[in-house]
């Protein structure tokens, strides 16, 4: 009793935020921004690191919300909460449900419905006059032969609602396209064929307060073959004429789907022709994206995150203009059971490098590199530049050597 007691003095005139799901190091950021911290997560994936930055925790599935909503609203009606929040594709929905329904800041939850849905996101920039980019729902190799037939060839074909590049696929012919439904026939959830867009791609990260918005930096993007992520840097070394075409449409976009509070993360493609939207999505970028842009920008999106939309500090007057540049490299392996890792300090020790993290261990199995969740590590480092900030965590990624062999 004297510990609860203890507790809810110490917490007295802080405000509550309940965040759904995502790392432990933004329950800290929270705390550290002055919130009383409840934390909602899946009882199997919260450990000690999530409970040293929270005040409470609700150890439920937040992804079955006949379950949690009943939960959050009790703890609610005896503790009102002042924010809602959530870094995770997974629980945007939830987090923005709760927001509605206890009248809090936030996006709606039509927001991310629509970000999520890519085949939604089009219709939506099309019905604002936004941009045209063709695009179908398809279900069978039918009906991604009769999207090429109209528009030619090369089509990117992906999930309507993926992330971390799981499944993005690149038809080049009529043949291609019956190979990609090889294994079946009908899909039981259609997936997005759009024309293939070349150039060079970046994400512009913004914030948002009360529905203005604030493009706080640009990325550069380095695919590979698979369309997965090799690596960024910001800042992306776009020129001033195409940076006003980016940040009109994306302002434009941000406008369209609604969304008044937070970060957004938005793919655009530089074409020959002006930037095309790829996707975006409601929340910050991942792969470090935001660490990325707090070393080179000095700007905090993940503090700022809790603190706008309850009018805790204002929303920056302008672009902040970077102080250095930063960029992140992944580390690669070839496919097989991992026998030994070296070169992790040899890397830490490399000019300006800042953070380097390998998640492979001996006796791990590396997988073929089809999404974001199979790279084994990475590297952060910084330079005056984006070219030298580039370079290092290159080399610095280069140094670490995941050595596998076949798995048996």
């Amino acid at each position: 009793m004297e510990n609860e007691e203890e507790r809810r003095v110490q917490g007295a005139g802080r405000p509550r935020v309940l965040v759904v799901a995502g790392r432990a190091g933004k329950l800290q950021v929270a705390k550290d921004a002055g919130f009383e911290v409840v934390y909602v997560q899946a009882p199997q994936v919260f450990t000690q690191a999530h409970r040293d930055g929270l005040d409470e925790a609700l150890l439920l599935d937040y992804t079955r919300p006949e379950r949690v909503i009943p939960v959050v609203a009790g703890l609610h009606s005896v503790a009102p909460l002042d924010l809602i929040v959530s870094f995770t594709d997974p629980g945007l929905d939830l987090a923005a449900t709760l927001s509605e329904q206890f009248g809090l800041p936030g996006n709606r939850a039509a927001v991310s419905a629509v970000l999520r849905d890519k085949h939604a996101l089009r219709r939506r920039l099309a019905e604002a006059g936004i941009e045209h980019h063709p695009c179908a729902r398809v279900r069978t190799a039918a009906d991604l032969r009769a999207f090429g037939d109209a528009q030619g060839y090369p089509l990117i074909l992906k999930p309507l609602d993926g992330t971390g590049s799981q499944g993005v696929r690149r038809i080049d012919s009529p043949q291609d396209a019956d190979r990609a439904f090889a294994a079946e026939t009908v899909t039981d959830v259609p997936l997005l064929a759009e024309r293939f867009l070349t150039g060079t791609e970046i994400s512009v990260e913004t914030i948002s307060q009360h529905g203005r918005h604030r493009v706080i930096a640009l990325t550069r993007k380095f695919i590979d073959e698979n369309f997965v992520e090799k690596g960024h840097v910001v800042p992306a070394g776009v020129g001033t004429e195409d940076r006003a075409a980016v940040e009109l449409l994306v302002r434009g976009l941000l406008d369209a789907v609604g969304l008044t509070e937070g970060c957004a993360h938005t793919e655009v493609m530089l074409t020959p022709d002006g930037p095309v939207i790829i996707e975006s999505h409601n929340r910050m970028g991942g792969d470090r994206i935001y660490e990325l842009v707090k070393l080179s920008h000095g700007t905090d999106l993940e503090r700022l995150s809790y603190l706008l939309p309850l009018d805790r500090e204002v929303l920056p007057a302008s672009s902040p203009r970077p102080q250095c540049a930063a960029a992140i490299w992944f580390v690669r392996a070839e496919p097989g059971r991992v026998v030994a890792v070296d070169g992790e300090d040899a890397a830490t020790g490399l000019p300006g490098v800042c953070e380097v993290v390998v998640t492979a261990a001996p006796g791990d199995t590396v997988a073929p590199v089809r999404s974001s969740s199979d790279r084994v590590g990475y590297v952060i480092a910084t330079g005056a530049d984006s070219d030298e900030a580039l370079g290092r965590a290159r080399r610095a990624a280069t140094a670490i050597v995941v050595r596998t062999e076949a798995a048996q």
